[in-house]
């Protein structure tokens, strides 16, 4: 796998870290998604609204569950994702998703609206 590097001024990484953010997704994957015009259902940002969608208060649900048929993404991919998701929202939106513990044998994180 090739690793590339650049030098950004800090307003330049400043506004990199914003449209990750914004994007509910890492610096790596906001430069991948947008250098190469990449779109997927599977953002953090994505995956809150979904939820806000289908699940009322005190109900709980995994990603997979979310997502339905939908959710055809590789294990490790899915554990990135996972990991995205639960960061963001921890820091984005506490007040309305909270994480509950794991199910399944350890493999998949649990989440409730709130």
């Amino acid at each position: 796998m090739a690793v590339y590097k650049f030098t950004l001024n800090d307003e330049y990484s400043h506004k990199l870290e914003q449209m990750a953010k914004k994007d509910g997704v890492s610096v790596q994957d906001c430069i991948r998604n947008r250098l190469f015009n990449l779109t997927t259902i599977y953002t953090p940002v994505e995956a809150v609204k979904r939820a806000m969608n289908k699940y009322e208060k005190d109900v709980c649900f995994t990603l997979p569950e979310l997502y339905g048929a939908e959710w055809n993404i590789q294990r490790g991919v899915a554990g990135v994702f996972g990991k995205q998701f639960f960061n963001y929202i921890s820091h984005e939106c506490s007040d309305k998703i909270k994480y509950v513990g794991m199910t399944n044998y350890g493999r998949h994180a649990q989440y409730k609206m709130m």
